[in-house]
């Protein structure tokens, strides 16, 4: 809601902005008219006008240029920090380039104040400084309404290094989801951009600044967010980063991660299906990347671990009956089905809690199926390559 808000402002001031210059482009003819109808011809009558309306027009211009400004900055690195404030230096070069404009030409026409020039002189000051008002403001006002998806373009623009854009992105975006009523499409757009450079993990390099940007990002959406992101994006989101933490040998931090994608998906699970909850913002980054990367038996240990954890807090959830006894059953199959797929690693404990539940929720006991875990796979290597056309 607040990004839709900030984008009709910024398109009634676009609007207003050739308008404006229309306006004042009539003013200073009519100006001009008025003073020609009057026979005020002689040079001799602009001198003094010259003088002040010149020295007064270079102090607005400064003062119109430099408030603005200086609060604009201290807001963006109260909010941002410095390094968005250095990525928007380009930006804001224009009410400098206008004031400097103003500035000269205000300089010539003091010059040729005391000359037979003097009356064009000082009809070319008031046209100049009518006509840059309505720009100058325009921009000063979209400057004013800077909001994260501005802030994500300008760092998409000029950050070159992966890494770096990652760690400024999941800042933002962060920052954004803090907001009452964030855009859905903007917050699922950004996870895209960072999920699309991510899409070759082994060429990152390491960067713990990353990972506790993303850390960062996870708290906020299970404690300090109301609103949740797209579920597939963010699956594909904790996924990647999984296998980076495996690739880069960093098993310590992937066990981090493990309590928070746990903890992320017991979150989702109070606004969307608990079964597919369960299986793409827990058990695809975590032991499916696992199987396919082939880690060591600890952390796959630790994995399921963790695992039996998640099933703990689910048998609660459906003892108090926040959880349907089906969707109870069908989160112990899918379990069970992603054990069964690591081939030789069980813990004993997620076994015994696993069939505890199907008798105390009086699940249907299946035949075996045929590798559904295999099917789901494929289907989302269907999906990501009709994306990537």
């Amino acid at each position: 809601m607040a990004a839709e808000m900030l984008r009709r402002i910024e398109e009634a001031v676009s609007r207003g902005s050739g308008k404006g210059v229309l306006i004042a482009a009539v003013i200073s003819v009519g100006l001009i008219l008025f003073l020609i109808s009057l026979g005020v011809y002689s040079s001799m009558f602009y001198e003094n006008p010259i003088l002040y309306f010149g020295s007064a027009v270079i102090q607005a211009y400064a003062t119109l240029t430099a408030v603005p400004f200086t609060i604009w900055v201290i807001y963006m690195q109260s909010r941002y920090g410095a390094v968005i404030v250095r990525l928007f230096l380009r930006k804001v070069v224009l009410p400098f380039i206008i004031f400097g404009i103003v500035t000269a030409v205000s300089a010539v026409t003091i010059a040729l104040s005391r000359t037979a020039y003097a009356n064009l002189a000082y009809m070319v000051e008031v046209i100049v400084t009518l006509v840059f008002i309505p720009p100058l403001i325009t921009y000063i006002v979209k400057l004013m309404v800077t909001g994260p998806e501005d802030v994500i373009k300008v760092i998409e623009q000029n950050v070159r290094r992966k890494e770096e854009f990652i760690a400024l992105t999941l800042r933002v975006l962060r920052l954004y989801m803090l907001e009452s009523y964030p855009d859905e499409e903007a917050v699922n757009r950004t996870l895209r951009k960072i999920a699309y450079v991510m899409r070759n993990v082994s060429k990152l390099e390491l960067c713990p600044d990353i990972w506790h940007r993303f850390r960062d990002f996870l708290k906020t959406v299970v404690v300090e967010t109301t609103y949740l992101p797209d579920k597939y994006y963010m699956s594909k989101l904790m996924t990647q980063f999984m296998k980076w933490f495996i690739i880069s040998n960093k098993y310590r931090v992937a066990r981090a991660f493990l309590r928070y994608y746990r903890h992320v998906a017991l979150k989702y699970m109070e606004e969307r299906l608990p079964s597919d909850v369960v299986e793409d913002m827990f058990l695809k980054p975590t032991l499916m990347v696992f199987r396919d990367m082939k880690v060591g038996r600890s952390l796959l240990t630790y994995a399921l671990e963790q695992t039996d954890s998640l099933l703990r807090s689910i048998e609660r959830l459906g003892i108090r009956g926040d959880l349907t006894s089906r969707e109870v059953c069908k989160i112990a199959e899918l379990i069970e089905e992603y054990v069964n797929a690591l081939e030789g690693v069980r813990l004993p404990m997620l076994d015994q809690r696993i069939v505890k539940i199907k008798r105390k929720f009086a699940c249907i006991i299946r035949k075996p199926r045929i590798r559904r875990v295999e099917i789901r796979e494929e289907r989302e290597q269907e999906k990501t390559k009709e994306e990537k056309a």
